[in-house]
């Protein structure tokens, strides 16, 4: 078995396994990539070029391969939740060896979806529950979808702020983190009489990459008749009523006052009166019989139990004490004394001085009081000019002690006291002070008519805030005249006074805004000055510079000069807004804005708001690189070999993600160059030959990728190249002779050039051919003959005699081989070389016919040519040498085997011979053998002439008997081209086949 149809075997299934690579594989696609991007790419160099030569054998709708470069691409955007997450594809290229491609569907964190209430997540969600709604009992719940749920997120719900009003503070809500249901958590009473009329919760539903939505849930609470009449106390729960106090008159006037608004009241009393009516609506108490003490039928003192109900049946009792004060009736005197013109005593005018005239008797009607006896001694002064006559005496009078004076107040403001809303409650605001000159007696105090806002300290008289103050509520009056009573004990006496307080405002209101959150989505190209948003805030404090709002814009140093806000717009600034800016790219394309918005109170209060504002990106630079360029490549570079790369940057974002295409001057099947569309790499695609077009120009189109938010390509932008790529000449061509065969006849006198050569290369000039007679010139009777850079004569070698061929009786042909040889004096590695074969026929120089004849014989030129074709396959190093060596060390011990069984069997004698020493024959007419075989085949028709002793080429071989002595010439066999790749030492181990002759077996000679 021949070891070389084991090489063509393995040779042949490496061309045929030849591998199918896929630049990334597996691939890893974000399921959020926008569709059209490239993925990946196949290559095999035996289809470069080619069209319609990738494949995929599977068939999809989700992947493209593009079938002339191989470069893949996905069609749409993938989810990784409910698309299929990984994807296997077998590529094809139309051979034997196919690759399998995987893809696999990378899941990116999304965040929630509140968009299921549109209300909600817009911030436009309200509900209303009563005040007295149950604890823990559902009143809203937060529905969000999170597509990462399907790979085992979970959604956390948390409240982020809890706001109450008008009165703040409150936290009355709760939510279960797991569900997102709201509820009350049992915290603050939902008490609408204590101000909480409605709250403002932002809900916000976090998955575990920390991403979450959010939106805002209004809750308004409804009042209920919840509360019951709260009666304002009598001092002691008490009045004193004196006993004269006429039937029909009020008494007092009891006031209860409900919490609950839109609420009238209805007194009763608990139970039947007859001294005593009562207003149900007014709570007037009346007198309906006489309080005489006189009767001893009535009471001092009377106990009441009045009864307040309101609208919702809900009641409330007070009960206090009538006491009925006795009044002393005046002391009567005789008739005489007290009525008309009195007691007319006449005395006479010497009446001695102390002389008794007239006594006063008195009585008291009260039962139990004792009689008081007054005694007045009248002195008498005559009115004449007399001697003045007097005497002294002294009149004791014992005086018990009477409520009869009222009380007097001593201090009360004159101007009006100026107060802030702020003050908490129990401040004092003023201190009244009053006296009162009876003996024993103490001063009270109270407001006439009812104030909710202040209280008066019946003892001390200070007079105190009692209710929150608001300047901003509508019903809290901005001053107030107190009017104030100072009463006795036994409110026998009393004395009133007013005086003014005034309410001030105070800045205790943050600024409100329409909203907290702006979002604005813009394109970066927007001109300056434009309005991104009006911002609309209030501020609730009623009197400047408390309620004057400002606006002061908040920026970082990278959106200085991007933002201007003028009052309360918000425009573009100076400094367009750069969406291609990597810096900006780290902020994900978006500025955070902060406005303060502050009033001009003291302190001032402020509110930030927050605008977000999202850039969009537009196409707006043209690709910019050098538009004229030139590569240099040599003629005999390899497929794939690169040729030079174009580099254009883009300035929008993403930076220069551009597309390298070919779009003129690129002719031929298959064309000579591609580009690669991502690296503007130009490679060889076709074998070049300078011989043919040393230069080629080709048009490279340059388009952006997806810089604009608009998909390609609506606004993409190009920009063009000219290539020019010149080819640089390497040796590969041999010089050619024109015709490859020469045949001349001359005479044997003959001593001047003869032939001229006509030997040309393509590329290399004329002056870097070289030429020598290699072959057939025994003697060396034949020399080149050389004028300047054209092709050499053949001439006569002036070495010889003259008479060198004047003595032939015969023709004599002559074969030269001469070799051309290009790359005089330069690489001798790189130097081509070419033979032609010239036959000289030396016919005899004479006048006479020749006798005798002479059979003529054929010459047979054949030029011999050895053509190799390698194909190769590229695997591992190791590969091919453990291989090979394996496979020949096989086939040595199988053919040794086959030796050592065969060797003595007559008919397998070709196959295993003995081993002989054998004869090896050399030509007999070659002084030289060639020292290179030529590259080209070269055939020559031979023309038959007179030759005994015909010169044959080196080569040729030709058997004769002649003197019993066998003559053995050889040539070399015309071989075909063989498409393996040989090893020389299996070339060279073949030809020592060939060339021996087993003569003692009887092989008989084999040729090429």
């Amino acid at each position: 078995m021949n070891i070389f149809k084991i090489l063509l075997v393995y040779t042949v299934f490496s061309y045929i396994g030849a591998e199918i690579q896929i630049l990334i594989n597996p691939v890893n696609l974000p399921e959020n990539m926008a569709p059209g991007t490239q993925l990946s790419r196949a290559y095999d160099k035996d289809v470069a070029g080619k069209a319609d030569a990738y494949r995929f054998l599977n068939k999809t709708k989700d992947f493209v391969i593009d079938a002339s470069s191989g470069v893949i691409t996905s069609t749409k955007i993938f989810n990784y939740e409910t698309d299929p997450i990984r994807f296997l594809f077998i590529v094809d290229t139309g051979g034997l060896m196919r690759r399998v491609l995987i893809i696999n569907i990378i899941d990116v964190p999304e965040p929630p979806n509140c968009t299921a209430d549109p209300q909600f997540s817009s911030g436009t969600a309200t509900l209303e529950i009563a005040e007295d709604y149950p604890l823990f009992q559902s009143i809203y719940r937060v529905i969000a979808t999170d597509e990462d749920s399907a790979n085992g997120d979970q959604l956390m719900y948390t409240i982020e702020t809890q706001l109450s009003g008008p009165t703040e503070g409150a936290n009355s809500f709760g939510m279960d983190p797991v569900s997102g249901v709201v509820s009350l958590k049992g915290g603050d009473p939902l008490d609408f009489e204590a101000g909480y009329h409605v709250f403002q919760l932002a809900l916000r539903a976090t998955d575990k990459t920390g991403l979450f939505c959010q939106g805002t849930l209004i809750i308004k609470i409804i009042d209920i008749n919840d509360e019951k009449p709260q009666f304002e106390p009598f001092p002691l729960d008490s009045i004193n009523v004196t006993e004269k106090k006429p039937v029909g008159e009020i008494i007092a006037r009891v006031k209860a006052t409900d919490r609950d608004e839109d609420n009238s009241i209805t007194y009763s009393f608990k139970t039947q009166q007859e001294m005593f009516g009562l207003d149900p609506l007014k709570g007037i108490i009346t007198l309906l019989q006489p309080l005489n003490l006189d009767n001893p039928n009535n009471s001092k003192t009377y106990p009441l139990e009045i009864e307040a109900r309101d609208n919702g049946n809900n009641t409330n009792t007070y009960m206090f004490t009538v006491f009925v004060e006795n009044i002393d009736d005046p002391i009567s005197c005789d008739s005489s004394f007290s009525t008309g013109a009195g007691v007319s005593v006449s005395v006479p005018e010497n009446i001695p001085a102390s002389a008794f005239i007239y006594m006063i008797l008195s009585r008291d009607p009260d039962i139990g009081q004792e009689v008081e006896h007054f005694q007045f001694v009248i002195a008498v002064r005559n009115k004449e000019n007399l001697p003045v006559e007097s005497c002294v005496g002294t009149i004791t009078i014992n005086i018990q002690n009477v409520n009869d004076e009222s009380p007097v107040l001593t201090y009360i403001p004159d101007a009006p006291i100026n107060i802030y809303e702020n003050l908490p409650v129990g401040t004092m605001l003023v201190k009244l002070t009053a006296t009162d000159r009876d003996i024993g007696d103490s001063v009270h105090y109270e407001f006439l008519g009812t104030q909710k806002e202040f209280s008066i300290n019946e003892d001390s008289g200070e007079v105190t805030i009692a209710y929150p103050l608001d300047y901003e509520d509508v019903a809290t009056p901005k001053s107030w005249v107190l009017y104030i009573r100072a009463y006795d004990n036994k409110r026998m006496h009393s004395t009133t006074g007013s005086f003014t307080v005034t309410l001030q405002d105070v800045n205790d209101n943050p600024p409100q805004c329409s909203q907290d959150i702006y979002t604005i989505e813009l394109p970066e190209n927007i001109p300056s000055e434009t309005l991104l948003v009006s911002l609309t805030c209030t501020d609730k404090d009623g009197t400047l510079p408390n309620n004057n709002i400002t606006y002061h814009l908040i920026m970082d140093t990278f959106s200085n000069k991007t933002f201007t806000l003028t009052n309360n717009e918000l425009r573009i600034g100076s400094t367009h807004l750069d969406f291609d800016n990597a810096i900006f790219a780290g902020m994900h394309f978006k500025y955070t804005l902060f406005v303060r918005v502050s009033d001009e109170g003291s302190p001032a209060l402020s509110t930030i708001l927050t605008i977000i504002v999202r850039v969009s990106r537009i196409n707006e630079l043209n690709p910019v690189g050098t538009t004229s360029v030139t590569f240099t490549i040599f003629e005999n570079s390899p497929v794939d070999a690169l040729v030079g790369k174009i580099t254009f940057t883009d300035a929008d974002w993403p930076f220069n993600n551009l597309k390298y295409t070919i779009v003129g001057g690129n002719v031929g099947t298959p064309p000579k160059f591609y580009i690669e569309p991502d690296t503007g790499m130009i490679k060889l695609l076709d074998s070049l030959d300078r011989e043919v077009e040393s230069q080629h120009k080709i048009t490279v189109r340059i388009a952006d990728l997806d810089n604009d938010a608009i998909p390609d390509p609506f606004r993409q932008r190009r920009a063009t190249a000219q290539v020019t790529i010149n080819v640089l000449n390497i040796n590969d061509e041999p010089p050619v002779c024109n015709p490859p065969h020469l045949e001349s006849w001359i005479y044997s006198i003959v001593k001047v050039p003869f032939v001229h050569l006509n030997c040309s290369d393509r590329d290399s000039p004329k002056e870097h051919l070289s030429y020598s007679i290699v072959g057939g010139n025994a003697n060396n009777q034949f020399t080149l003959r050389r004028l300047g850079v054209e092709p050499p004569f053949l001439v006569i070698s002036q070495n010889f005699q003259d008479d060198v061929f004047q003595g032939i009786q015969d023709p004599v042909t002559f074969q030269l081989l001469i070799e051309v040889t290009d790359e005089l004096g330069g690489n001798k590695a790189r130097q081509l070389s070419a033979t032609t074969t010239v036959i000289i026929h030396v016919l005899p120089w004479t006048t006479t016919q020749p006798t005798s004849s002479t059979k003529t014989s054929t010459t047979t030129i054949t030029t011999s040519v050895l053509k190799k074709i390698s194909y190769y396959w590229s695997p591992d190093n190791w590969f091919p040498a453990v291989l090979t060596l394996t496979g020949a060390l096989f086939m040595v011990c199988l053919y040794a085997g086959a030796w050592c069984l065969f060797k003595d069997v007559p008919a397998c004698s070709r196959l295993f011979p003995h081993c002989h020493k054998h004869q090896q024959h050399q030509p007999s007419l070659t002084a030289k053998e060639p020292g290179q075989v030529p590259r080209h085949e070269n055939s020559l028709n031979s023309v038959p002439k007179p030759n005994t002793k015909p010169n044959l080429l080196p080569g040729s071989y030709q058997s004769s008997p002649e003197g019993g002595k066998e003559e053995s010439q050889w040539r070399y066999a015309e071989m075909p081209p063989r498409q393996i790749g040989w090893s020389m030492k299996a070339l060279k181990q073949e030809r020592a086949w060939h060339t021996q002759a087993p003569e003692s077996m009887g092989c008989e000679n084999e040729e090429e």
